[in-house]
């Protein structure tokens, strides 16, 4: 009988498991256009950098970790 392998499914919007990394990657998509924000130990820290992404390219996006100001 064939192992279910568990992948792991992040609760953040753009932010899911790279087997090839072991990491958590982030993503932001606009208009077409995947940004990437990095590779993370830390689910968490991976959709905090994906806020900061929002942030400075000026996204009409909604925010996961960090507070509109």
């Amino acid at each position: 009988m064939a192992q279910k392998i568990k992948t792991k499914v992040s609760s953040y919007k753009g932010v899911g498991w790279d087997k090839a990394s072991q990491k958590w990657k982030a993503t932001v998509t606009d208009k077409r256009v995947t940004y990437e924000c990095g590779y993370f130990e830390e689910e968490r820290a991976a959709a905090k950098a994906r806020d900061l992404k929002i942030i400075a390219l000026r996204l009409n996006k909604p925010l996961q970790i960090l507070k509109p100001v």
